[in-house]
């Protein structure tokens, strides 16, 4: 019994190291110089960086040279904190929230004083990016609440960045899109750094609701080592996390044909307009469960949809004659004459075999009923139009 516990531990242990080994960078890191009044650098100075939505630090000291650099911290907006002897503290709060694989460059300047004292900026750091030379685009905040999405589908947001292609809907090739010319099929996808993609289609496995990211970024070129397995472009999401703050959304997207026109072919043949009725609701909620310490955050969507295509469709069907069994008239004439001169007992005249035509007295009394009752449609011209399909979805 003493064996299969620690059999179990050295298993669960191993999985969880082999989870980690295969995670992907999502991640960013923070830079800077520690300077004085004179623009002097400040060696062994003490520098902590603190996430301001969950208040963990990390604490680092500037090198001979007055740098520092703190690396995989978690995206969102950072304050520095740098404190040296004969120096006040002083405190930098950047506007600019930290990104998924970038570099953020904030520089302290140390004022002269006591070292109680204490000295807080606000510092907007540059949007240029001069420590990284990754090249892609990010979606984040506001902008992913805001975009149209149709089906609130988040990979839609990789149509917004430059040398990004949707796959032609005809094309037969493994992917959905095509970053930076590269092949469809050579896209990773990662969820909160794991990797996303299905290995059959090379389509994300998971397509988490938009209100539930945090981050929506894509690597087109020169990204790092760390990012393997495909060169054909980077698509990285981080979802929320819990903060001190407690934080929510609820929403309910409709749509309704109500609110619809109708089509061009719909109004020549006073038919009325397709039915779509789609709700999409759920909602987000995150927080505390140790301040400080430890978070949580729940995330959830369903979908109900209804849909019924009123658009005409043309669809083949038998001619009177036919359902009396003479093809001799229709286009697969030859078809039947084949089968029947192989099948003697379906029309002992040969002459009217030839011709596609069945012996009426040979067609099954049961088979005649579906004609007669009106179950299977006949037309003088082949072909009837379809009023469309109806379509019931629950996510």
């Amino acid at each position: 019994m003493q064996r299969l516990r620690i059999l179990s531990v050295v298993l669960v242990f191993s999985f969880l190291c082999a989870m980690q080994a295969a995670a992907q960078d999502t991640t960013g890191k923070i830079t800077g110089a520690v300077t004085d009044p004179t623009g002097a650098i400040v060696p062994n100075a003490a520098v902590t960086v603190t996430n301001i939505a969950t208040n963990i630090s990390h604490s680092t000291t500037t090198n001979s040279a007055g740098l520092y650099q703190v690396l995989q911290l978690p995206i969102g907006l950072y304050r520095v904190t740098a404190q040296a002897a004969g120096f006040q503290q002083t405190t930098i709060a950047s506007k600019t929230a930290l990104q998924i694989n970038q570099t953020l460059r904030i520089d302290v300047q140390l004022q002269v004083g006591q070292v109680s004292g204490e000295v807080t900026v606000e510092s907007n750091a540059t949007q240029v990016e001069t420590e990284n030379s990754t090249i892609g685009g990010t979606v984040s905040g506001q902008a992913i609440f805001e975009l149209p999405l149709n089906g609130r589908d988040t990979l839609d947001l990789l149509k917004t960045q430059p040398g990004v292609s949707a796959t032609n809907p005809d094309s037969t090739a493994a992917g959905n899109y095509s970053i930076g010319g590269m092949r469809t099929d050579s896209v990773t996808y990662l969820l909160d750094g794991g990797l996303n993609n299905d290995l059959l289609s090379n389509q994300a496995v998971a397509d988490p609701n938009p209100d539930a990211i945090a981050e929506f970024r894509v690597l087109e070129n020169n990204y790092g080592a760390e990012y393997g397995r495909n060169a054909g472009g980077i698509v990285s999401v981080v979802t929320k996390s819990g903060t001190n703050q407690f934080h929510g959304t609820a929403y309910d997207y409709l749509r309704n044909n109500y609110f619809d026109a109708n089509t061009f072919f719909n109004n020549q043949q006073d038919l009325p307009v397709s039915v779509l009725k789609r709700n999409q609701f759920g909602g987000t909620v995150g927080g505390p469960i140790k301040k400080d310490k430890l978070f949580f955050f729940f995330s959830y969507e369903g979908q109900r949809q209804t849909s019924l295509d009123t658009s005409p469709g043309k669809v083949t069907t038998f001619t009177p004659a036919e359902a009396n069994g003479d093809f001799s008239g229709s286009d697969e004439a030859g078809t039947v004459a084949a089968f029947l001169q192989n099948n003697p007992y379906y029309q002992p005249n040969p002459t009217l075999a030839g011709q596609g035509t069945i012996d009426p007295t040979k067609i099954d009394p049961v088979a005649k009923a579906y004609f007669t009752k009106g179950l299977i449609p006949t037309s003088p011209t082949g072909f009837l139009f379809s009023a469309g399909s109806c379509d019931k979805q629950f996510q």
